[in-house]
C-alpha cells in the first residue's frame, strides 16, 4: 500500500468516525469533542474530523 493510498484511507476512516459519533448521540459527540484536543493519542487526520463537532 502506498503513502497515498494510507493517507487516503485513514482520512476516510476518519471522516466515516466522526459520522458515526454524530448518529449515536450527545454523549458520544462530548467524547468526540474531548479527543479532537488530544494530538497525542489520535493522527492528525482524525483530529481535523473530530474537530468539527466543536461547531
Amino acid at each position: 500500500m502506498t503513502e497515498e493510498k494510507k493517507l487516503i484511507r485513514c482520512k476516510t476512516l476518519a471522516k466515516w468516525l466522526k459520522e458515526s459519533i454524530l448518529r449515536l448521540g450527545p454523549t458520544f459527540i462530548k467524547i468526540g469533542q474531548q479527543f479532537s484536543t488530544r494530538v497525542d493519542i489520535l493522527a492528525q487526520e482524525y483530529v481535523d474530523q473530530l474537530s468539527e463537532l466543536q461547531v
